[in-house]
């Protein structure tokens, strides 16, 4: 285990699956030990944890409801040795915004922008003790680039990105940065509800030949979390082969 990361413990949300289980991963692999928060335990979720035994933990939690959000941010405030939130969750439902359901958007709002704003006021009170720490919040292309049918959705990544800059500037006299990632399209269970016709658009505007994966999105929080990212903060990180340029 590189002594670095030794006794440090990230919370992922989201983290049995697509980006957040890739996110997972690769910490583990740094020696970072990880708490995935999510619904279920998935079977590959499982696997890491098998294979990194006690550094890997996983926390069930519904975060589109208060008493789930309550209970994460309760975890987090007493974790011991915490150094990282990754706010990974979301929720997406596509459709033209004139037709688009109130409890899909409301499901969005709570998922994709309460969840990780209650979060990272408990994981700042967490890491003021330390007087060191890491947010990372994932966000979007979708929030710097018009997408139909992603109104609601582009709506909480914008929000969270601005949410962010502010978090920055209120955290970092502690030694807490905070930044996002914004990956491109990626194809993951979340992705599921797209159409076929916003999943071209989004691919037709990528600079490269390579479609952004899980992988790539997992770099970028791994380099967020690094020494070597103690100087940026406020900052958002688009992972999306030149799409949103």
């Amino acid at each position: 285990m590189s002594t670095s990361t030794a006794e440090r413990t990230v919370v992922i949300t989201g983290g049995t699956r697509g980006i957040g289980l890739e996110i997972g991963r690769v910490l583990l692999q740094e020696g970072y030990g990880v708490i995935a928060v999510a619904r279920n335990l998935t079977d590959e979720y499982e696997a890491l944890s098998a294979h990194h035994g006690a550094r890997a933990e996983f926390m069930a939690a519904d975060l589109s409801s208060q008493e789930g959000v309550d209970s994460v941010a309760r975890r987090i405030r007493s974790c011991t040795g915490l150094y990282g939130l990754v706010n990974n969750a979301a929720v997406a439902f596509s459709g033209l915004h004139a037709g688009l359901p109130r409890a899909g958007m409301e499901s969005m709002l709570a998922v994709n922008l309460l969840a990780p704003m209650v979060l990272s006021q408990a994981a700042i009170k967490a890491m003021m003790r330390a007087r060191t720490g890491r947010i990372v919040t994932i966000s979007s292309i979708c929030a710097q680039r018009p997408y139909r049918g992603l109104g609601v959705y582009s709506a909480t990544k914008a929000a969270l990105e601005g949410f962010t800059r502010v978090l920055a500037a209120e955290a970092g006299p502690w030694g807490i940065t905070a930044n996002c990632v914004a990956p491109g399209f990626i194809d993951t269970a979340m992705s599921e509800g797209l159409d076929e016709v916003a999943r071209d658009r989004i691919r037709r505007r990528s600079m490269l030949p390579q479609e952004t994966s899980a992988g790539d999105a997992a770099a970028a929080v791994s380099f967020l979390m690094s020494p070597a990212a103690g100087a940026i903060t406020a900052e958002v990180l688009r992972v999306d082969a030149g799409a949103a340029a």
